[in-house]
């Protein structure tokens, strides 16, 4: 098939209707000429038709145009074929690079949030400790002394600050759990 190909139509038209012309000339002499004119697009394949034993030279509908539109589309999908292998070998190799990088991800988001739990349980002691203190300021200090009492407003404040300092990170560590899962 291949040599088939290489062949150009002109050749192939000649070289079919010479084979026709010979097989004919043993048989009887038809209308068929043989002419060392070249071939016009228009003009139509011959092919040899055995029936019962006997072969025939016959006319096909093929005409040599139809012969090179088939070559330049065999050589244009080959091309599109070729185009369509290197796409989707690309998105292989891009499909195989995201899942590395998902799992890679996945190992980093997994080790934030765990950083950020140990953030919040860490923020959660202070404040436990912070309130500890509050509590024992309030107990040890008398209502007569100003400096305590903005010793404890301020700590209080901070408390405060912390609380909602703790509250903004267990929102994100859920966000991110969230995420993840």
């Amino acid at each position: 098939m291949r040599s088939f190909s290489k062949l150009s139509s002109t050749r192939l038209a000649a070289a079919t209707l010479l084979l026709g012309s010979l097989a004919l000339a043993s048989a009887a002499q038809a209308a068929v000429e043989v002419a060392s004119d070249p071939a016009l697009y228009s003009d139509k394949i011959s092919a040899l038709h055995n029936s019962y034993g006997k072969d025939t030279l016959v006319r096909t509908s093929v005409s040599i145009d139809d012969l090179e539109n088939l070559q330049k589309t065999v050589k244009a999908n080959a091309s599109e074929l070729e185009s369509q292998k290197r796409t989707i070998s690309e998105q292989a190799r891009q499909i195989e690079e995201l899942k590395r990088n998902s799992g890679s991800s996945t190992s980093s988001s997994s080790k934030e949030i765990d950083d950020l739990k140990r953030t919040v349980n860490e923020q959660e002691r202070d404040l436990n400790t912070l309130t500890k203190q509050v509590e024992e300021l309030k107990r040890n200090s008398g209502s007569s002394s100003s400096s305590n009492n903005s010793e404890i407003s301020s700590l209080k404040q901070k408390i405060n600050d912390q609380d909602r300092a703790t509250d903004q990170l267990k929102r994100t560590v859920e966000e991110l759990s969230r995420k993840v899962k």
